[in-house]
């Protein structure tokens, strides 16, 4: 399975809802919505990999889980961990 940031190998976690979640050993682990991932496909756009890794990491210090969802905006938003099943590595 591939890093939906990087492209790069990753390991595909099972979650519940309309999320895809990778463990990236270079991103980390994060979220993106089903919605994110068609927009971008559809209009052909990708991820600033140093800026949405950045994101990640400083949500990851928040102790969020890192949830990109708005296609309008790069990066909107993190889950609170309480409310997310499973641990953050």
């Amino acid at each position: 399975m591939n890093c939906l940031i990087c492209v790069g190998e990753a390991k595909r976690v099972l979650c519940d809802g309309p999320w895809e979640e990778r463990d990236c050993p270079d991103c980390g682990q994060y979220r993106i919505s089903d919605d994110l991932i068609l927009a971008l496909m559809d209009q052909g756009q990708i991820f600033d990999v140093a800026r949405t890794r950045e994101w990640i990491a400083s949500r990851r210090i928040e102790g969020m889980m890192p949830c990109i969802r708005d296609y309008e905006a790069l990066l909107v938003t993190a889950c609170d961990l309480r409310d997310v099943p499973g641990e953050l590595k």
